[in-house]
C-alpha cells in the first residue's frame, strides 16, 4: 500500500485505455455544414490492441459524443463528434477542417480521458501522501467530537434504518449502503439538509458519477430543505457544471449559479427540443443554441464556490478542477467539512482517495452489490486501486459507521424477494408502509400480454442460443429480439401500458441495436427505452424485459456479472420478464436464478434429509427429491459415483451446495 503501487495502477490502466480508436470508413456524405460518416461494422481498432479485439468491438455509442476526430488521408483534417447514431454505425461530425476520408480509409477518434487528471493529482507528491494517509480511516473510521446530532426532524416518515443513517455524520468516514428502492437518495437529502441547519458554519462538497445522479442528489437536498421548513438555506445550495438537466430545475432555478433565472427556463425549453440525430442540420442548430446558453452559465459557476455552503458536481469535474478546489482554503486546511460521494460504488478507490483531503469527514453513499468502477487493465495494482471502490475498505461486521437501508418500496414482493436472496443474504424486505398500501399493491398487479396480473417474475423460454456475430460487432440473438418486439407491441396495443413504463435491458450494445431495429420495423414508438444494463443504474420502470443475449459470454461470468444482473433485475417495479435459452439457463450467471425460480413453483412435500439418511439406499435415494438439511432446503440434483457426496440446489439462493454423506449417516445413527 505505497504511493508507488497507486502510480503503478494508474500507469497500467492508462496503458490499457486506448488513447484513440480507429474506425474504417464505409461511406461519407455532406449534410449541410455537417458530415455523416458511416463506419464499417466489422473494423474497430483500439490503440494497443489487435484489430477486432472484443474490448474494442462494442464501443461505438453516445459516450463518444464530443470526441475529437482526426484523419490523415487523403488529406489531413479534424472535426468534433456532434452525435453518434449507433444503430446506423454512423458519426455526425461538425467543424471539419477538411472533407472526412472516403470509403476504405481510417478515421481516428480521441475520447476524453479523465483518468489523466486523477493521475496528475497522484504525481503531486505532498497531496498524494495526504490522500494515501486517508486509507486506514476507511476501514477504521474515527468518532467525531462535537456537533449536534441529527434527529430527522420533522421527517417523521423516515424508516428506522433511514433514521439510524443520520448518525453517520459523527464518523470521519461513513457508509450509507442503499440497496435498490430503499430511498438512499431521499435519505441523503434529509441528512444533508439537516446537517446544513445544525452546523451553520459547515461546508459540503457533494459529488456523484454522472450529471443525472448529481441532479437527483442536489434536488433531493433542496426538497428536504423545502419540506423541512428550512427555506432560508435553499439559496446556499449550488449545482456547478453546465451539463445538468435544465427541465429538472423548473421552479428551483436558485440552485443554478446565474442571476438570469429565465436562462434556465430557456435552456430547458431548448434541451427539450433536441431533434433526431438523423436530421443533422437541425441537430447542429440545436447544439449551437444549447452551447451558447451553457456558455452564459459557465462564466459564473466557479465564483459561487467561495460563497455557497453546499456545492455539487460530478466526480470527473472535481478531478479536473482539483486545483481550484484546493485553492479555496489558502491556509492549507481542508476547504470542506464534509465530502459526499453519491453512487460511490462506481468511484474507484484511487479517485476517491485523491479527493478526500478536501474535507475533514467523508460520507460514501451507494451499493457495493451494484456496478463497480469500469476497469480495463487486469494488473493486480489496477484491480486493487481502480477496480474497487471505497466500499471495499469499509468496516466489516456491525459498525456504527455503516448503515444498511433494508426496506425497499420499488419492487413487487416476488421481485424483491428474488433480489434480496440472490444479492443481499435475505436482508432486504418490502417496506411496511408500501405493503399496507392498496394503491402500491394495485400498481403492481397488471396484466402484460399473456402474463397474468399476479405473475411478477416470468421466464420466457427460447429455443436458440445467442452468439457472437462479427458483422454486428457483438453477441446477438434474433429470437429474443423478435419476442421482445412482439411482447411490447402487445402491451402497447392493449392500451394498458404506456411506452415510458416499459424498459428493455441487455448487457451488449450489439443486441441493443438489434432490438431497436426490430422495434422500428414494427413501427413502435422511438420513446421505448432499450438500454445496456450499465446505463440503467439509477433508473426504474414498472416493466423490465431482460435479455442476456448470450449467457455463455465470458463477460457474463464472475463477480462483476453478478452486480450487473442485480442492476438489471432490481429496476423492475411490477413485472420482470427474463428471456432465457438453454445455454443461458446453464450459465454460471443465470443458472442460480433459473433454479430458484423453478423451485419456487415446486409444491412437492419436503423430506427431512435425516429420514433419508436412515435408509439403506442413502444417498442415492435423495436424487431428485425435495429435502431439508438443517436450515437449508432444496432439491438434490447430483450424487458422486462413490456415494460420498451429493449436491443440493438451495431453494433460497438457487446455488448448488455440496453435502457430505458420511456426516448425515453418522447423524442419523446418533439420532437412533
Amino acid at each position: 500500500m505505497s504511493l508507488a503501487d497507486v502510480r503503478a495502477a494508474l500507469s497500467a490502466e492508462l496503458s490499457a485505455t486506448p488513447e484513440y480508436y480507429d474506425f474504417k470508413v464505409l461511406h461519407t456524405e455532406r449534410d449541410g455544414s455537417l458530415w455523416r460518416v458511416t463506419l464499417e461494422p466489422g473494423y474497430v481498432f483500439a490503440e494497443g490492441q489487435r484489430p477486432g479485439a472484443a474490448s474494442a468491438q462494442a464501443l461505438l455509442d453516445d459516450s463518444l459524443d464530443g470526441a475529437s476526430a482526426w484523419w490523415g488521408a487523403p488529406t489531413k483534417g479534424g472535426a468534433s463528434v456532434l452525435a453518434v447514431v449507433a444503430e446506423d454505425d454512423q458519426l455526425v461530425l461538425q467543424n471539419a477542417s477538411s472533407p472526412p476520408p472516403p470509403a476504405g480509409h481510417l478515421i481516428r477518434l480521441y475520447p476524453t480521458r479523465f483518468l489523466n487528471a486523477v493521475a496528475d493529482a497522484w504525481y503531486d507528491t505532498p497531496w498524494a501522501e495526504a490522500a494515501l494517509a486517508g486509507l486506514p480511516d476507511l476501514s477504521s473510521p474515527q468518532p467525531l467530537r462535537g456537533g449536534m446530532a441529527l434527529t430527522g426532524e420533522p421527517f417523521r416518515w423516515l424508516r428506522p434504518a433511514q433514521r439510524a443513517a443520520l448518525g453517520l455524520i459523527h464518523h470521519s468516514s461513513g457508509f450509507l449502503w442503499g440497496p435498490p428502492g430503499t430511498g438512499k437518495t431521499t435519505t441523503l437529502g434529509v441528512l444533508l439538509a439537516e446537517y446544513l441547519d445544525r452546523h451553520p458554519q459547515a461546508r459540503v462538497l457533494l459529488l456523484s458519477t454522472t450529471n443525472q445522479a448529481v441532479d437527483q442528489a442536489t434536488l433531493a437536498v433542496d426538497k428536504a430543505l423545502e419540506k423541512g421548513r428550512r427555506g432560508h438555506l435553499r439559496a446556499d445550495v449550488q449545482r456547478l457544471g453546465t451539463r445538468f438537466d435544465a427541465a429538472a430545475y423548473e421552479g428551483r432555478e436558485h440552485l443554478i449559479p446565474t442571476q438570469d433565472r429565465d436562462l434556465i427556463a430557456r435552456l430547458a425549453r431548448a434541451e427539450g427540443q433536441r431533434p433526431s440525430a438523423r436530421d443533422a442540420l437541425a441537430l447542429k442548430a440545436w447544439a449551437d443554441r444549447v452551447a451558447a446558453l451553457r456558455d452564459e452559465l459557465r462564466a459564473s459557476s466557479l465564483k459561487v464556490l467561495q460563497r455557497c455552503r453546499l456545492a455539487s458536481m460530478t466526480t470527473t469535474r472535481a478531478a479536473f478542477t482539483l486545483k481550484t478546489l484546493r485553492e479555496m482554503s489558502p491556509d492549507g486546511e481542508p476547504p470542506f467539512d464534509l465530502l459526499v460521494f453519491d453512487e460511490a460504488s462506481q468511484v474507484s478507490l484511487a479517485h476517491a482517495l485523491v479527493l478526500m483531503p478536501l474535507s475533514r469527514a467523508r460520507l460514501f453513499a451507494g451499493d457495493p452489490q451494484q456496478l463497480s468502477p469500469v476497469l480495463r487493465s487486469d494488473s493486480p495494482p489496477a484491480r486493487r486501486w481502480l477496480g474497487r471502490s471505497a466500499f471495499a475498505e469499509m468496516p466489516r461486521g456491525s459498525s456504527p459507521a455503516v448503515a444498511l437501508l433494508d426496506e425497499q418500496s420499488r419492487m413487487a414482493p416476488p421481485i424483491g424477494e428474488l433480489v434480496s436472496q440472490l444479492f443481499y443474504d435475505g436482508a432486504l424486505r418490502v417496506a411496511g408502509d408500501s405493503a399496507a398500501s392498496p394503491d402500491w399493491q394495485a400498481a403492481r398487479q397488471r396484466k402484460l400480454g399473456g402474463i397474468a396480473a399476479d405473475t411478477h417474475v416470468h421466464v420466457h423460454r427460447l429455443k436458440t442460443d445467442g452468439g457472437w456475430v462479427a458483422a454486428e460487432r457483438g453477441p446477438v440473438r434474433r429470437e429474443s429480439a423478435e419476442a421482445i418486439a412482439e411482447l411490447l407491441a402487445q402491451a402497447l396495443a392493449s392500451g394498458a401500458w404506456q411506452p415510458h413504463e416499459l424498459i428493455v435491458l441487455t448487457p451488449f450494445r450489439a443486441q441493443r441495436a438489434l432490438i431497436r431495429q426490430r422495434l422500428r420495423a414494427r413501427g413502435l414508438p422511438e420513446s421505448l427505452r432499450v438500454s445496456t444494463v450499465h446505463r440503467a443504474q439509477g433508473s426504474e420502470a414498472p416493466v423490465v424485459l431482460f435479455d442476456p443475449a448470450d449467457g455463455a459470454q465470458p463477460f457474463l461470468h464472475g463477480e462483476e456479472a453478478q452486480r450487473l444482473l442485480n442492476v438489471a433485475l432490481s429496476r423492475a417495479q411490477a413485472k420482470l420478464v427474463l428471456f432465457v435459452s438453454p445455454a443461458d439457463a446453464a450459465s454460471p450467471l443465470l443458472a442460480p436464478l433459473v433454479q430458484r425460480l423453478r423451485l419456487a413453483g415446486d409444491t412437492r412435500a419436503v423430506t427431512p434429509l435425516l429420514a433419508l439418511a436412515r435408509q439403506p439406499g442413502f444417498p442415492a435415494n435423495t436424487l431428485g427429491q425435495r429435502v431439508s438439511a438443517g436450515r437449508h432446503e432444496g432439491e438434490v440434483v447430483r450424487v458422486s459415483p462413490d456415494g460420498q457426496q451429493f449436491w443440493l440446489v438451495n431453494a433460497r439462493t438457487g446455488a448448488e451446495q455440496l453435502i457430505d454423506a458420511a456426516f448425515w449417516r453418522e447423524r442419523a445413527k446418533r439420532a437412533g
